[in-house]
């Protein structure tokens, strides 16, 4: 039978998992696993269907008519993708892509937002839930913006560990990016972002191993 940590899904928060597991089938769920570097949704198309990651990572990116693509996040399991597309029916303006082997379900957002027929207990608290995350979805666009506002990659740099410390609560936190999706996540070159954390490194404002930072 088909489940969901609700332990990890914002989308199934305050839920039991034995209630979850009841909502399924009248959510249109469908299970699905992609292998690395495999599409999952493209850019152009609608879609009536939201995401949940239960293993591996998702990656969103989004590319120009030149074929410039930039990272816009990536996603490991519990987390939500293209709900918002998915609610408005709107085409999708990114690319949703296995970041590494990895399963998702895939839910009908109109059985979320629309009343349930069979009056499921949970139901207004699962919409209630997906409203809490197209606003979250909504902060962290922002969040992207202010991290994209300095004009130089010291800035930027910056400002992005800044708000993963924050988020971590610590001054030791790993972030989601190798440094190569890093630089295209701030949409600067690859080897401009390495020599400036290695000047930072050097100058003691920050230490790092892999994805692992360290503010000082």
């Amino acid at each position: 039978m088909l489940n969901i940590p609700t332990s990890s899904s914002m989308l199934f928060a305050g839920i039991a998992q034995d209630e979850a597991n009841l909502m399924l089938p009248c959510l249109g769920a469908t299970r699905r696993a992609f292998s690395r570097e495999e599409r999952i949704m493209r850019a152009g198309q609608p879609t009536e269907y939201l995401g949940i990651v239960l293993s591996g990572r998702v990656r969103i990116e989004v590319s120009d008519a030149w074929g410039e693509t930039t990272i816009l996040d990536i996603l490991g399991p519990g987390s939500l993708f293209a709900h918002g597309y998915a609610c408005s029916m709107e085409p999708l303006d990114i690319d949703v892509l296995a970041d590494s082997a990895c399963e998702v379900v895939l839910l009908k957002a109109e059985r979320i937002i629309h009343p349930c027929p069979k009056q499921c207990g949970c139901h207004s608290h699962i919409s209630s839930n997906l409203m809490r995350a197209l606003a979250l979805s909504n902060l962290d666009m922002n969040r992207r913006a202010i991290a994209m506002t300095p004009k130089t990659i010291r800035g930027k740099i910056l400002a992005f560990l800044s708000q993963q410390q924050k988020k971590a609560g610590t001054r030791a936190f790993t972030i989601p990016y190798s440094q190569t999706k890093l630089a295209s996540y701030l949409s600067v070159d690859r080897s401009a972002l390495s020599n400036e954390l290695s000047k930072l490194r050097k100058e003691g404002v920050i230490d790092y191993e892999g994805r692992t930072y360290r503010l000082l």
